[in-house]
C-alpha cells in the first residue's frame, strides 16, 4: 500500500497544491475523517474532483492532515504544502 502523505500543522491555515499528470480526486482531510475513510465509512473532506492542474486546497486548522490522491491508475504527481 501507498504511503499517504500528511502534514501535523501546528496552528492557523495550511494549503496543499498539487500538480496531476490527469484527472483525479483530491482529498485533505483532518485525522478523525481519515480514520473513518480507512474503515471504509463516508468521510468529510475537503477538494474534490479535479480535471485541471494545479489544485490548490486550503484549510484551517491544528492537527494531522492527510493527502489522498485518487487517479484511479497509480499515476504519480507532486505536491507541496505551504502556510
Amino acid at each position: 500500500m501507498a504511503q499517504i502523505p500528511y502534514y501535523d500543522n501546528p496552528i492557523g491555515s495550511l494549503a496543499v497544491t498539487v500538480e496531476l499528470q490527469h484527472a483525479a480526486d483530491v482529498y485533505l482531510v483532518d485525522q478523525a475523517n481519515f480514520n473513518v475513510r480507512q474503515r471504509g465509512g463516508r468521510f468529510q473532506y475537503f477538494g474534490g474532483h479535479y480535471v485541471q492542474t494545479p489544485v490548490t486546497i486550503r484549510v484551517s486548522g491544528s492537527g494531522r492532515w492527510y493527502l489522498i490522491v485518487d487517479n484511479g491508475s497509480g499515476e504519480q504527481y507532486r505536491y507541496t504544502w505551504s502556510k
